[in-house]
Formats: structure tokens, C-alpha cells, sequence
């Protein structure tokens, strides 16, 4: 042991628990780093072009110097060394959830299954940190047999409701109880402040490239640590400063609008196998046929998934399918459709939760750490049903902020990072990046944001899908670019990508 790196590092926690805090002068060219990268474990089997590294952080940064700590785990694609090109340095990437792995999603890239193009990887050693709460940074473990209970999350009776705040309980004490205390700090502002850490320790400004929820964590970044920012791209942009009833009014819709886009795809398209057919009728009956009986699910074994699907957990299930534009992506979906109609829901039964992959668990106890539930009783959550059945009643409110909402209600963990309007002041351009008719992170939110970010250019992508990075095409390239050279696109741009 080092009194002295000890020392340093506890001054480093205090420094960074305080907020605001000082810009600490730094090369942009030569790691100082305070991170040894080594081998990754092959346990873990991850690409073995990948180096891994841990960082030991507070449990709690309000209170740095308590002593409790967690372990953070992250990889590193170093650049090719024979290239040529000019070093920038660590490019961070988080690809959302929350509860996405970043290790995973370098080890994509790593791997060649997730696009990044030759002049990123050649400029930069792109890093992912897992998260607080996910993957390899303690990651949440909770009891699976009360995850897979099957409870409805739009109750139609107070006992419905009554067991749902129930179930929600239990399973938030279970992830006490598994995890330790660290469930209770496991939101945003700490998962930044963990961030931070990591960017010191590397001893260069921040290169941020956030996905989905990665644009929550890189805004809330942005507002805490403005001075520390090379280059920052948020792509699919999350509002973090929403009501309960804004959220399913607005994701519900854009969830509902990109199943019109689908269902025109999939009645016309030579790659559908529905084409022809009247796809939006099919689907309404697809949900009449689950709400009289559950369609069976056989190629679910009980242990991966439910051997039957019911009408909610279709319209909860299936924006995941309509996240990706790409033409596979669609084939499959109006396969699963289908297939439904046929009577074999298997490709949209839930998935379930088991002690041998605990991944399910982190959307949740990150969220309810980060969003209210100020829905308390039957009669609130009637309410907020409505303006799914009035406003998107092809979904009927189903979507990722519902299934937060019905989850977190009863929740034992406190809330510690409220919805609240942000007012980030960089000194550079963040680079703000949405698709038109995105089902998940809507346009409407990143409409929204150009008054929480001050200093930004919004570039909007006119086509389907969630995030635009991973897609390639024009829109790629403008964020790529911007990434290496920091020269933003004209306000205004709008690309046919």
C-alpha cells in the first residue's frame, strides 16, 4: 500500500463529492493514468484485443471518506499501434438501459459485431465503464422467483394494485438483501460522479458518446462537471425533467407512431412475411386473442421465458422489436406477428429472470432511484391508464417509462435523484442527435432539451429507430466526425439517414 496514492485518492473522492468542483489542468495528449490495465480474466470471455481494469469508489459520494467502496469495472480497445494517425484519447461510450453494459458493448465493438469506423478506432482508445449496479461494477442481484411472479402492471382492480405495490416491495427488499447497501446509491449523480473518477484517473478531458439512457448520464455529466468535456454526443436523447403522466403521454405515442410506420412496412415489403395482409388489423387481434386467453409460448421452457403471453405483456413486449429499423430487424417482428396469430407467441413471450443471469434487475434499480412514482393509489393508476387508451390506443401507455412507473411504486429505496430541469452551461457544443419517429427516446424530448442544454446543435435523423450512431450512413459519419475533429453540423441539419 501507498499512504501517499491513498491520501491522493481520498482527496480525489472528497473533491469530486463536492459539488461544483474545480477543473483540474490536465494533457490531452498522454494518459497519466491512475488505472493499470492488464489482461482481461478469461472468465469473463471478452475479445482478447481488450485490456480491463478495476477502480475502487465510494458507496456513497455524499460521504466519501466513510470507507465503504465498490469496485468498478471497465475495458479499453486501445487503438492500433501501428497507427498513424494522431492520438486524442479515451473515447467513452454507454449504450443506455439504464442498465446496458458498456464492457459489452466495447466488447462488440471489439469484436467486430458493433460497427465503429476505422478513423474513430484509429484516434482514440474507446473505454467502457460499466455502470454502478450493472455487469462488472456490482452488479444488482435480486431474488428471481419474485421477479418472474406474474403480476399485472395495469392493475384493473384495487387488489390487482395492491399486489403489484406488494410484489415491488418484496423484490426492492430481496436487492437489499443480495446486493448490500449499494442498491440504495445506485443513481445517476453517482454513477457520474463514478465517471469522473475514471476520466481523473485517465488524466485527460472527457470524450463522451451516450446512447439512450447514455444521454442522461452524459447531460447530468455535463451540468456537474461543464468545464471537463472535450467533445460530448448524446444520441436518442432521455428528458430527465418529465412528470409521470408526460412520460407515458409522450413515449407511449412515439412507440405507437413507429408501429403505423411498421405495419405499412410490413403489409408492402417483399422481406415481410405478412405483406399484403392488413397488419394493424392483425394486431388487434392478435390482443383480443391474448386478453380471452393467454397464447401459448412453446418454445419457452418455463426457465428462459413464459410458456404463455398474455394482452399486456404483447404491448409491453414489442416495442423492443421496433427499436431497430434495420430490415432484418422488421422481418422478424412481422414473423413474431404472425406466428402469434398462428398461436405460438414464443418470440414475444417476457423473458425471465434466474440467479445465473441477474442482468434483468438494473433498469430498475437504477430507475426507481431516478424517476418518481407519485401514483399512490388505484384511482392514480386508473388515471394514468387513460391517457394510454385515449392517446395511444395501439399500445394503450405500454412502454419502457410504464413499466418504471408501475415498477417503482412501493419501492424501498429512496428516491435520490429526482426528475428536475437541468440547465447545462458547457463551453463547447454538445452534439445532440434524434431520429424523427424514435419509439423509445422521442423527438419530443430532445425538442425539449435544446432548453435544458444551452450550449448545443440538435441533429435530426428523418427515419425509424432508436440512437443513430450504430446505423451507419450520414448521420453516423456527422457524428463521427464531430467526434475526432469537434466541428458541429449546421443548426437546422436534418439527414435522410
Amino acid at each position: 500500500m501507498h499512504p501517499e496514492r491513498t491520501m491522493a485518492s481520498r482527496l480525489l473522492c472528497i473533491a469530486i463529492g463536492a459539488v461544483p468542483v474545480f477543473s483540474i489542468p490536465i494533457s490531452t495528449q498522454t494518459p497519466r493514468s491512475g488505472i493499470s490495465w492488464t489482461e482481461c480474466d478469461t472468465a469473463l470471455e471478452l475479445p482478447s484485443n481488450l485490456q480491463c481494469a478495476n477502480l475502487s469508489v465510494p458507496v456513497n459520494w455524499d460521504v466519501p471518506w466513510s470507507g465503504e467502496t465498490i469496485t468498478l469495472g471497465m475495458v479499453r480497445l486501445p487503438r492500433p499501434s501501428n497507427s498513424t494517425a494522431e492520438r486524442i484519447g479515451h473515447l467513452f461510450i454507454n449504450p443506455g438501459g439504464p442498465g446496458g453494459s458498456a464492457i459489452q458493448t466495447v466488447a462488440g465493438i471489439a469484436a467486430g459485431r458493433r460497427n465503429a469506423s476505422s478513423d474513430l478506432l484509429n484516434r482514440f482508445d474507446i473505454i467502457g465503464v460499466d455502470p454502478r449496479g450493472v455487469g462488472q461494477s456490482a452488479e444488482s442481484q435480486c431474488d428471481p422467483a419474485i421477479w418472474n411472479e406474474r403480476v399485472s402492471q395495469f392493475p384493473k382492480t384495487k387488489e390487482d394494485y395492491d399486489r403489484l405495490v406488494d410484489k415491488n416491495k418484496r423484490l426492492g427488499e430481496s436487492c437489499l438483501n443480495r446486493t448490500g447497501d449499494v442498491v440504495n446509491y445506485l443513481d445517476t449523480i453517482s454513477a457520474v460522479k463514478d465517471h469522473e473518477a475514471v476520466r481523473v484517473a485517465l488524466g485527460e478531458r472527457l470524450n463522451w458518446l451516450g446512447l439512450s439512457y447514455g444521454t442522461q448520464l452524459g447531460s447530468q455529466y455535463a451540468q456537474l462537471f461543464p468545464d471537463n468535456i472535450r467533445v460530448m454526443v448524446l444520441d436518442g436523447m432521455l428528458q430527465h425533467s418529465q412528470t409521470e403522466s408526460s412520460n407515458i403521454l409522450i413515449e407511449s405515442a412515439a412507440y405507437a407512431a413507429e408501429l403505423v410506420s411498421f405495419f405499412t412496412w410490413a403489409g408492402t415489403n417483399d422481406s415481410s412475411p405478412l405483406q399484403g395482409q392488413d397488419v394493424e388489423k392483425l394486431w388487434y387481434g392478435i390482443l383480443q386473442k391474448a386478453t380471452d386467453t393467454p397464447i401459448p409460448a412453446p418454445g419457452c421452457d418455463d426457465v428462459s421465458c413464459r410458456k404463455d403471453v398474455n394482452e399486456e405483456e404483447i404491448r409491453l413486449n414489442a416495442q423492443g422489436f421496433v427499436l431497430s429499423p434495420r430490415t432484418s430487424a422488421r422481418a422478424t417482428f412481422a414473423n413474431a406477428l404472425l406466428q402469434a396469430s398462428e398461436g405460438n407467441a414464443t418470440l414475444l413471450s417476457t423473458p425471465l429472470a434466474s440467479d445465473s443471469d441477474p442482468s434483468l434487475y438494473a433498469g430498475i434499480t437504477i430507475g426507481c432511484q431516478d424517476w418518481s412514482s407519485y401514483a399512490s393509489s388505484f384511482e392514480d393508476f386508473q388515471a394514468k391508464m387513460r391517457i394510454g387508451e385515449v392517446f395511444a390506443p395501439l399500445n394503450k401507455g405500454a412502454c419502457q417509462s410504464w413499466t418504471l412507473q408501475a415498477s417503482c411504486v412501493g419501492w424501498p429505496a429512496p428516491l435520490t435523484n429526482p426528475p428536475a430541469k437541468l440547465k447545462v452551461q458547457t463551453q463547447d457544443p454538445i452534439l445532440m442527435v434524434n431520429a424523427i419517429r424514435d419509439p423509445s427516446t422521442s423527438y419530443t424530448w430532445a425538442v425539449g432539451m435544446l432548453e435544458e442544454v444551452e450550449n448545443n446543435v440538435l441533429l435530426t435523423r428523418n427515419g425509424d429507430g432508436h440512437t443513430s450512431w450504430g446505423l451507419g450512413g450520414a448521420t453516423t459519419d456527422a457524428i463521427n466526425h464531430f467526434l475526432i475533429s469537434t466541428e458541429l453540423p449546421a443548426p437546422g441539419t436534418v439527414l435522410d439517414s
